[in-house]
């Protein structure tokens, strides 16, 4: 048995046959082993996949979130409208501007293009040799723009119509009898108006100071947040002030003349709103103190009183928005004795809603240059600052 076991595995043939056995085992472990890897190979890398692909959706979800978020913060918020009267909401928008600013704004940004247009039309007074403050601020939403508002100039002529609304609305004088005008001292106050407003009187000025002084002026300026002194007579029955302390006067003129409610009488004996539309049933109701009714003589002597400033002398705002709108202003001018101020302010009407303006400049007899401004502040109005 050993013999032939031996001569077995001495035989050519046997040894063939074990070499081929032993490959095809051979061959066989090596396909299990590669399929047994490749099975491995394709779990770990799908697995893979799989996991890339998970992280991939949770950034994009991550992404969509992140976005939604910013978009919502991007959603422009409805403008909420100030409350208080128009005269409160102009003063406390005035109060909020930087007054050494060369452009300052409050309650909206002015957006990038307009800002540059404006700065091209102030530097226009700069490269003349010239100053310009103003400020412009809306009755209703409050927004106000303005350039060295804080900086002072001579008042020429500009301060007389708040005087006389100054006498007007703390009594000093009464205006209803001087509209009515039944005696001759009231007659003759109507004419010292008058005068003094439509066509800018000197003389018949100085009468009212005379008479009245600056006690009423004084308590009137200060119940509106004037920051200058009106008793100082050092420059005689002018000032030297601000184009902020000038239009908080006719911003405390505003609530006098066309009530605390915003609703709108014109001063040419009709009734309207405050985008010019006309409207009856104000003449029969509306207390905004400028519709004449024969049984209110307060409101008629308001009325007529808006009327004096409806189209004074030499008014740049009338120049370039008195055909367009309602404008009620009061200009000043002087080129003498080192004294040079082409000013005015007011308070338009316009068909986007009122504001008060008040334009303070050195450009004398430049009324061009003047008006240019007035328009261009008008335009930002109605795209940037109305309700």
């Amino acid at each position: 048995m050993r013999t032939w076991a031996a001569n077995l595995s001495q035989s050519p043939v046997y040894r063939r046959r074990l070499v081929t056995v032993l490959g095809a085992a051979l061959a066989i472990c090596v396909a299990v082993g590669g399929s047994v890897h490749y099975v491995w190979t394709v779990a770990v890398d799908e697995s893979s996949q799989a996991a890339k692909q998970s992280q991939t959706a949770t950034k994009s979800n991550d992404a969509d979130t992140n976005n939604a978020t910013k978009h919502a913060t991007q959603v422009p918020q409805a403008q909420s409208l100030p409350t208080g009267t128009p005269t409160e909401i102009a003063l406390n928008a005035i109060g909020k501007l930087d007054g050494a600013a060369q452009v300052s704004t409050t309650g909206f940004t002015l957006d990038p293009d307009t800002q540059v247009q404006l700065e091209d039309e102030l530097n226009t007074f700069t490269n003349a040799g010239y100053e310009a403050s103003f400020v412009i601020v809306d009755i209703k939403t409050g927004d106000a723009l303005s350039s060295y508002a804080g900086i002072a100039h001579y008042s020429a002529s500009a301060i007389k119509g708040p005087y006389v609304l100054a006498l007007a609305e703390t009594g000093a004088i009464d205006l209803k009898s001087a509209y009515l005008a039944e005696t001759s001292d009231a007659g003759n106050t109507q004419y010292l108006i008058h005068q003094t407003i439509s066509v800018s009187n000197n003389d018949t000025y100085f009468s009212l100071r005379l008479a009245y002084g600056t006690d009423a002026f004084a308590q009137w300026s200060q119940s509106a947040g004037v920051s200058v002194d009106v008793t100082d007579m050092s420059l005689g029955d002018f000032l030297n002030m601000s184009s902020a302390d000038l239009a908080r006067m006719w911003a405390k003129g505003y609530g006098y003349l066309f009530g605390s409610d915003g609703t709108t009488g014109s001063a040419d004996g009709t009734t309207g709103s405050a985008d010019g539309s006309d409207s009856q049933a104000n003449s029969q109701s509306s207390p905004d103190n400028t519709t004449q009714e024969a049984t209110d003589v307060d409101s008629a002597a308001r009325q007529w009183l808006a009327g004096e400033f409806s189209n004074t002398l030499n008014s740049s705002i009338h120049m370039a928005l008195g055909s367009q709108y309602s404008v009620y202003t009061k200009a000043g001018w002087i080129n003498e004795a080192g004294l040079y101020s082409l000013n005015d302010a007011g308070i338009v009407r316009s068909s986007s809603g009122d504001y008060v303006l008040a334009v303070m400049t050195t450009a004398v007899n430049e009324y061009d240059m003047v008006s240019g401004l007035v328009s261009m502040l008008d335009t930002i109005h109605t795209d940037q600052m109305s309700a």
